[in-house]
């Protein structure tokens, strides 16, 4: 059997055009497709739903709160039935009559067939001069990355074997949006691998989804895969923060002693009140952007976002006091000051990171 995977996100325009003619062209195979969903605004799942009680080979999986394209497809891979597994946008610039191919191509000997933008025959259509750059370099750089020599590891087009995608299912970051160039950087280097032309069509409904997000998540995913293997991303991120944290910090230390000081030195249990301010401050900013972006595999929304704020504080907390902990004793045992300050602050940051990881956004 033959198992379509159609990741979408406000495609309600183009699924009723779109799926009765996959119908028709894999009408000689037997096949499934797997709408997936994730939950989009303009309702495709609704739409998604009304064509398969018409056309019984569709399925719909609809994910509340979780959100990318390479996960939306690896949770089709995983829901899919078939020995074959395949995926193409639902934007209508991928060529339907390729899938036929596909399916042929890697049922025989093939472990992953590719439609393929950059080999002889292919084309990317009519992309302007920018894009096909931006594609280019990032292919270049792809490519390099890859068990095996292919010339389009970044295409959204592809079939692949089920034992396969099963045998590599630990190793794969469903981050990002290309899940092809995470499978061809796991797979074993003797994988066969063919690659079929098609030119990139142009869309006719709805909007690209190539954001600056996704660019983004494109160079996350190279450094996850090279030196995110002994430096984690999120603790990158997690440093980022923490450091423009410092500026918000003394920022705020300065508007609020100078705004006090007419008023005399204002304390609190002795602590002066700017300094609580600047502190609670600072731990309010770096909260909000780990949220949002450190951890925003794992982000926090509603109720859960202020316990999880109260969890951050008592964090924070106790990585300040093993930071003046860890400074005072190196200092009293002769070790130069600076650098018993510097190691004091280290110390705070990997407690802070790892109670955050543990406790405040637990994977």
């Amino acid at each position: 059997m033959f198992s379509l995977i159609l990741p979408t996100y406000n495609e309600a325009k183009n699924l009723p055009d779109l799926l009765p003619k996959i119908e028709k062209e894999l009408e000689e195979i037997p096949h499934e497709i797997i709408v997936v969903d994730d939950d989009s605004p303009d309702k495709t799942w609704e739409i998604g739903h009304k064509l398969a009680k018409k056309y019984k080979n569709i399925r719909v999986i609809r994910r509340i709160d979780r959100r990318g394209l390479s996960s939306a497809i690896m949770e089709g891979f995983l829901a899919a039935n078939g020995d074959v597994l395949a995926v193409m946008d639902a934007d209508g610039q991928h060529d339907l009559t390729l899938l036929t191919e596909l399916y042929k191509t890697t049922n025989d000997s093939i472990d992953i067939a590719i439609g393929s933008r950059y080999i002889e025959g292919g084309s990317v259509g009519e992309w302007d001069e920018r894009r096909h750059l931006l594609s280019r370099i990032a292919t270049g750089m792809a490519k390099g990355l890859c068990k095996v020599r292919v010339e389009d590891p970044m295409s959204g087009f592809f079939a692949i074997k089920q034992p396969l995608f099963e045998k590599v299912i630990p190793k794969l970051n469903p981050k990002g949006f290309k899940m092809l160039l995470d499978i061809l950087v796991h797979v074993p280097k003797r994988t066969s691998v063919k690659e079929i032309p098609f030119t990139f069509g142009v869309r006719t409904k709805g909007e690209s989804k190539l954001s600056k997000r996704v660019q983004m998540e494109f160079i996350e995913y190279l450094y996850d895969v090279t030196i995110g293997r002994f430096i984690p991303i999120m603790f990158i991120k997690y440093c980022i923060v923490g450091t423009l944290g410092v500026f918000v910090h003394m920022s705020t230390y300065l508007v609020f002693s100078n705004l006090f000081r007419s008023a005399g030195t204002l304390t609190i249990l002795n602590f002066s009140l700017a300094v609580i301010i600047a502190v609670e401050t600072a731990i309010l900013f770096n909260y909000w952007l780990n949220n949002i972006w450190t951890f925003a595999q794992s982000r926090l929304r509603g109720m859960q976002s202020v316990y999880g704020f109260a969890k951050y504080n008592i964090a924070c907390t106790f990585g300040a006091l093993a930071n003046v902990a860890v400074s005072t004793y190196l200092f009293s045992i002769g070790i130069h000051e600076l650098l018993s300050v510097f190691i004091g602050a280290f110390v705070g940051v990997i407690w802070n990171y790892t109670m955050s990881r543990m406790f405040t956004w637990k994977k």
